[in-house]
Order: C-alpha cells, then structure tokens, then sequence
C-alpha cells in the first residue's frame, strides 16, 4: 500500500502541484511585466513635465533678469500702462471705418 500511495503523489500530485505553481508563477511574471510597463509610461510623462517646468523656469528666470535693465521696464510702463515722460504727449491712434453709402 505504501508503494502505490507513493506512486500516486509521484505521478499525480506532484506534477499538479508543479503545474500550479508554474501557473501561478507565470500570472506573477505577466502583473510584473505589466506593471513595469506602467511604470516606465509614468516616469517618461513625468520627465516630460520635468522638462516643461524647466523651460518655464527659464523663461521666468530671463523676464526677471529683463526686470533690471531700466530701458525694458520703462518700455513695458509706455506699452501696457500707457505711461509717458513729463513734457511728452500721449497720442492714441484710431481707426476710422468707412461710412457706408
């Protein structure tokens, strides 16, 4: 009896017990695989924004350096604020429309 009780787990229960763990195994490696692939996606979106926030970084770093020189600030008060030296006039152009006839 003891023969054919080790038989049976030789020949049936271990090669099932193989395979299960072998499947299981498998699941793991395709969710790890998966899952890197995920990872790998989010980290180049992040570089990216990285990038971005970069370029902006720069951007803001050369108006602030802009900011110093006295010639760009009193061009920016003339444009956007419409500001003028005393003694100078404010001239406002318009257009006129045609009238309809």
């Amino acid at each position: 009896m003891e023969d054919s009780l080790k038989k049976l787990l030789l020949y049936r229960v271990l090669p099932l017990f193989l395979a299960a763990v072998l499947i299981i195994m498998g699941v793991q490696l395709v969710n790890n695989y998966l899952e890197i692939r995920r990872l790998e996606s989010e980290i180049a979106e992040k570089q990216e924004e990285i990038k971005e926030a970069d370029r902006r970084q720069q951007e803001l770093q050369q108006e602030l350096e802009r900011l110093d020189d006295p010639e760009y600030l009193e061009k920016l008060a003339r444009q956007r604020l419409g500001l003028v030296r005393p003694g100078e006039e404010l001239i406002i152009p318009y257009e006129v429309e045609p009238e309809e006839e």
